[in-house]
């Protein structure tokens, strides 16, 4: 069995779709039947473990080296500074067995230990005027360390490898495209649509906005859709899930909330932030369709559990998100509220339980054969990476 390390040190509820991510990853491998590598969790000693409570059983090993900027951080950032590679944590990583680090920083040009890394989307190049000039360079001079220093590189869709080729074809050439997988667990086991009423104060049909609180998530676009539908007599629900804290952007929340004042819609747009797992995903079963109105993905957390639990979902009309080709998607201008407007408004109008049923059945059928796919995928990763590095080291020594 290969044990593969994956340093990760969230400390708060900033990025949960990261969290989602590894949380899919570590099930998918962990039910793979005859693995080849086992997922073995590293993290800081003032990380949120918490975060962590609905991942597999996976062994966990906490260090100060991924505290960020804790003495020990500077050192080993010290070390890999002047030898060129990560020697305090290569130690800590041969001491716990791991012949791989994956999804996580670059070591440096003389690693001694094969890394795969990681890079979700560009979105910064796309979407510039959502990130500051120094953001911008910082992400650039990442990406460009990450290519150069990883052995090789994992991205979540074709239309990132697409961009990546754009940014650096080399490092393209020794990549791979991982699509995940969302895993909800049982439907079954979910909360009740009326445990979730009286828990959340709502009542009656509703559609499910899952996304954080960032400005390209776009929730402005839904509001104004609602704005329209209100105008139009034809009121619908909302409910919105997620942070809302955008770091990039610490106003914008309380600019959305002015915004829904505004626009009198508040007993459409209904906030509920952060709530448990199995309580999102009962919200997204029970709605009567998903909204992802995003203006950008690299893969999106939202349309893969929509597609996972067989949920309708009313989505942007990206390149991303025809490559996840949700079954029974719907597509939207994410610059036009009327169009959205008018799709909200056909699938509150036009509810069809049988097809709802039919969805949640293929869904359902499809799932484990999803899973298992891309968890031989991630396999075939390490394995073509620990290849790569072994074949390094070959050439250095002859």
């Amino acid at each position: 069995m290969i044990r593969v390390g994956f340093a990760l040190a969230f400390t708060d509820q900033s990025w949960l779709g990261g969290v989602n991510y590894f949380r899919n990853l570590f099930h998918a491998v962990w039910s793979l039947p005859n693995k080849r590598i086992e997922p073995v969790l590293l993290t800081g000693r003032k990380a949120d473990t918490k975060l962590y409570r609905d991942f597999p059983p996976v062994e966990c090993h906490q260090t100060a080296l991924l505290d960020w900027r804790s003495s020990l951080w500077w050192w080993r950032k010290i070390w890999q500074h002047t030898l060129g590679r990560d020697v305090l944590l290569e130690r800590f990583l041969r001491r716990h067995g791991i012949k791989l680090l994956s999804h996580s920083a670059p070591m440096g040009r003389r690693a001694r230990i094969p890394s795969l890394g990681w890079i979700p989307d560009f979105q910064h190049r796309h979407l510039p005027e959502f990130f500051t000039p120094s953001e911008c360079a910082q992400r650039e001079w990442y990406m460009m360390r990450l290519c150069r220093e990883a052995t090789r590189m994992v991205v979540s869709s074709q239309a990132a490898q697409s961009d990546l080729a754009n940014f650096l074809p080399e490092a393209a050439a020794r990549s791979h495209v991982l699509r995940f997988v969302a895993d909800p667990g049982l439907v079954e086991t979910l909360p009740r649509r009326e445990d979730l009423e009286a828990r959340y104060g709502f009542h009656g049909d509703y559609f499910h906005l899952p996304n954080q609180f960032w400005a390209h998530k776009n929730h402005r676009v839904v509001i104004q859709a609602l704005s329209v539908l209100k105008r139009q007599k034809r009121p619908v629900l909302v409910l919105a899930t997620g942070n809302n804290r955008d770091q990039r952007n610490p106003g914008f929340f309380d600019d959305l909330m002015t915004q829904t004042k505004r626009e009198g819609i508040q007993d459409c747009f209904k906030i509920l932030g952060v709530v448990p797992y199995q309580d999102l995903m009962a919200l997204m079963v029970h709605s009567l369709a998903v909204i992802n109105p995003s203006l950008f993905e690299g893969w999106s957390t939202t349309v893969e559990e929509a597609k996972s639990v067989g949920k309708r979902i009313i989505v942007s009309d990206l390149p991303v998100h025809h490559e996840q080709a949700p079954s029974g998607g719907i597509f939207f201008d994410p610059h036009s509220a009327e169009s959205l407007a008018i799709e909200m408004f056909r699938v509150w109008e036009a509810r069809n339980p049988a097809a709802d049923h039919q969805l949640r059945v293929e869904a359902k059928e499809q799932l484990a054969c999803r899973m298992t796919k891309f968890a031989l995928e991630y396999e075939a990763a390490v394995l073509a990476t620990i290849e790569c590095h072994e074949k390094q080291v070959k050439g250095l020594t002859h």
